[in-house]
């Protein structure tokens, strides 16, 4: 009498095996991807964020102030500093340390590079400055690939 004994042979469980690495590989694969881009989207969804923040606080500024004091703000250089003055006092934009600081207190934070911050007066009739177009760059400090440029004219009312 014989005996007939099935089993799983050495060449079926490396088969076995060699299907299930491939497969695991594909959803590792598919999992790092995944959480690279999720990384790249936040990275951008930061250095957006702070340029609405500081679009809007420039903004702000601009619709409160009563002019631009030309002794005191830096017309085109890439290290710009802007000072507008208001009733009783004044209050200055500065590129300081990579980071733009309004009036001594930063308006962004260390995660973002501010690389530029370049000013240029707008006239309507020479000496009278009646805006200001602003251009400042924004860098992720994670990631220097990710950039936004800005450039917006500001009228002072």
């Amino acid at each position: 009498m014989t005996s007939k004994l099935k089993g799983v042979t050495l060449v079926e469980t490396m088969l076995y095996i060699g299907l299930f690495a491939i497969i695991l590989i594909m959803v590792l694969n598919f999992m790092f991807t995944t959480q690279e881009s999720t990384l790249r989207t936040n990275r951008k969804g930061e250095i957006h964020k702070v340029a609405q923040f500081a679009l809007q606080h420039l903004d702000d500024s601009f619709d409160r102030a009563d002019g631009v004091s030309l002794t005191n703000t830096t017309f085109g250089s890439e290290q710009g500093k802007l000072e507008l003055t208001f009733n009783t006092e004044s209050k200055q934009y500065t590129l300081t340390e990579s980071r733009l600081f309004y009036d001594g207190v930063a308006i962004t934070p260390s995660s973002v590079t501010v690389n530029s911050f370049y000013l240029e007066p707008v006239y309507q009739q020479s000496p009278e400055i009646v805006g200001v177009r602003v251009t400042f760059s924004l860098t992720s400090s994670a990631d220097s690939s990710i950039t936004e440029d800005i450039n917006m004219l500001y009228v002072i009312k």
